[in-house]
């Protein structure tokens, strides 16, 4: 066999590959054989039917079937003298012939995985993150804590300010549209909040339990839903009762319902948990400044686009689902496919440079899966869910899914690595 390797853009290759006549004489002779075995023809036993007439009856899925085993023999050659090549796809096949003189000839193409010359991680720069808790960071947890035992009380004879609570019902109508109109009863929002609408919140301003209030709101001409693009909607909202939020001592008593001894305990474990954070954090901030400094001779626009492709399809299907989940969907006129996939490329291409460096690290430095650590994410993910973690692994290996928690696995452990020998510690 010869063949030939053209190089092209974004680590596509072009493998062109030639059979003698022999060779493809003996598979096709093997074929023949094979059918003549299955064969069955009136007028004679099973296998039994000579191979002339084998080969006229059946030419065309000989042919079929010799193309198809000789391109795997030349792919199988190919790999087999080019064991530095890491393929990324199954070779898409561009010809395969069998020519005047019975020689085969084929020809694919495939994308490999680059291989980069990558910096020494000792000279690599780690910048200097503390891990030192403020009294004051500490306060403001205590001050989240205490939000979050607050409890909503009603109010009367009070009017609405930003903070409270307002239950209302509400109705949207959009003006000159066959839409029916939008109903919300028993709706719960606080007044301010940032997730509620200017005008609403302009609107509601010194209500009262039984007032009812009118907003407007209008929507840009470039809307990206052309369904209301240009548009107002008019809110009727009745508040049917306002609360304020009561908010507890930061004391000793506050420490208790939270099951520890007193206010000290609780300041102590928060500072633990401060510092879990900061080293959580320094840890993704170290991760990110070396990925930078060792794919800075990295051409993004030059990787692959298999697994450009890939993770661009992962992050326009997340943000489907994430909008989905909000009752938004394609139907709605929300989704602009090639915009979304536009927008999501830089990262995506930032996210397949940081993978493609990790595995590198990971194959250079022959860095083995943690399977300890896999055994317990499985067993603690099986425990949210009620089920046995030997059910729930063979679940996810069922699903497919069970290798990329073994990849992921094996690339915090690189990232681990990778801190290390740069000069990073990994705690405190």
């Amino acid at each position: 066999m010869t063949y030939k390797l053209t190089e092209h853009a974004n680590y596509k290759l072009e493998v062109a590959g030639s059979l003698q006549t022999e060779i493809v004489d003996r598979e096709r002779q093997a074929i023949v054989r094979s059918i003549r075995r299955r064969a069955k023809l009136p007028g004679f036993r099973d296998g039994k039917a000579p191979e002339s007439m084998i080969r006229a009856r059946f030419a065309d899925d000989i042919d079929a079937e010799l193309k198809e085993h000789l391109s795997q023999l030349v792919w199988q050659e190919v790999m087999e003298a080019e064991k530095d090549l890491q393929p990324l796809t199954v070779p898409q096949v561009r010809g395969v012939d069998l020519t005047d003189d019975g020689s085969f000839e084929f020809t694919a193409e495939f994308e490999v995985r680059p291989s980069y010359e990558l910096p020494d991680l000792a000279t690599a720069t780690l910048d200097e993150v503390s891990l030192d808790v403020a009294a004051a960071e500490v306060d403001a947890e205590l001050e989240q804590l205490r939000q979050q035992q607050g409890v909503w009380e009603p109010v009367e004879d009070r009017e609405a300010v930003d903070g409270m609570l307002i239950e209302a019902d509400l109705v949207g109508l959009m003006e000159d549209s066959d839409q029916e109109p939008y109903e919300e009863n028993d709706a719960r929002f606080v007044l301010g909040a940032d997730s509620l609408p200017p005008e609403v919140n302009e609107a509601l301003q010194g209500a009262r339990a039984g007032d009812e209030r009118v907003a407007v709101k209008a929507f840009p001409e470039d809307d990206q839903n052309k369904e209301r693009a240009g548009k107002k909607v008019n809110y009727t909202i009745k508040v049917k009762a306002l609360k304020a939020k009561v908010l507890p001592e930061v004391d000793d008593e506050l420490a208790k319902t939270l099951g520890l001894e007193d206010l000290a305990e609780l300041k102590e474990r928060l500072n633990e948990a401060l510092v879990r954070r900061k080293t959580a954090e320094r840890r993704d901030q170290w991760r990110r400044s070396l990925l930078d400094q060792l794919s800075g001779g990295i051409d993004l626009n030059s990787l692959p686009s298999s697994l450009v492709q890939n993770a661009v399809s992962e992050r326009v299907n997340r943000f489907a689902y994430e909008m989905a989940m909000r009752g938004a969907g394609p139907e709605d006129g929300n989704f602009d496919w090639q915009e979304l996939s536009a927008k999501a490329e830089p990262a995506a291409r930032r996210f397949v440079a940081d993978n493609l460096v990790l595995e590198q690290l990971a194959m250079e430095w022959e860095t083995p899966v943690p399977e300890a650590e896999v055994e317990a994410y499985i067993t603690a993910e099986a425990s949210r869910l009620g089920i046995p973690p030997t059910e729930h692994k063979a679940n996810l290996a069922a699903e497919e899914k069970l290798e990329s928690i073994r990849h992921a696995a094996r690339m915090t452990a690189v990232v681990d690595e990778m801190i290390r020998r740069a000069g990073g510690e990994m705690e405190k």
